[in-house]
């Protein structure tokens, strides 16, 4: 059964603000229980980028988070001093250069997804067998909507079809 359009917009406003709210309110919570000074909110998502993507540019930092070029260079220089990345160059074109992570960063990522995955662990515990079934079903599709996004920021056709439908599927 199909929503009206003006129900899926309220659905979509719905999932982007509980979503949002999630992130913001682990990251806050992680962010509270670091035992080091905690990294601005952007510098972590270049860490985590460089995490999924190691060697890739600056450039494409900057492309996959929407800033501009020369904010993601001066933000790799601190997160660089601060021994958390290093800039090789590029083995094609010595102009370009390519980031990994160190182990620092590395460390400081596991602690952070460990710090969420507690947080949340312990949030889940609280619901009843009901909710966490629910919540379970739903993962899949929350997934193949987070991949078509990357899909269609990585230039591609985003592909949101779901697998055939169950006798207990709604």
């Amino acid at each position: 059964m199909a929503l009206p359009s003006t129900d899926l917009d309220a659905l979509a406003g719905r999932l982007a603000r509980a979503a949002g709210r999630l992130r913001r309110r682990l990251n806050r919570q992680v962010r509270a229980g670091m035992e080091s000074d905690p990294l601005p909110e952007t510098q972590l998502e270049i860490l985590r980028l460089v995490n999924r993507r190691p060697g890739i540019r600056i450039h494409d930092v900057a492309a996959e988070l929407g800033l501009a070029s020369n904010t993601v260079s001066t933000l790799v220089h601190s997160l660089t001093a601060a021994g958390f990345v290093d800039r090789l160059s590029d083995a094609g074109d010595g102009r370009v250069a390519r980031l990994r992570l160190r182990p620092a960063a590395e460390d400081r990522l596991q602690r952070w997804r460990d710090g969420r995955g507690e947080i949340l662990a312990a949030r889940l515990s609280e619901l009843g067998t009901g909710d966490r079934w629910l919540l379970a079903r739903a993962l899949p599709v929350l997934e193949r909507i987070v991949d078509s996004l990357d899909e269609e920021m990585a230039g591609g056709a985003p592909e949101l079809a779901a697998p055939p439908e169950g006798p207990h599927d709604g």
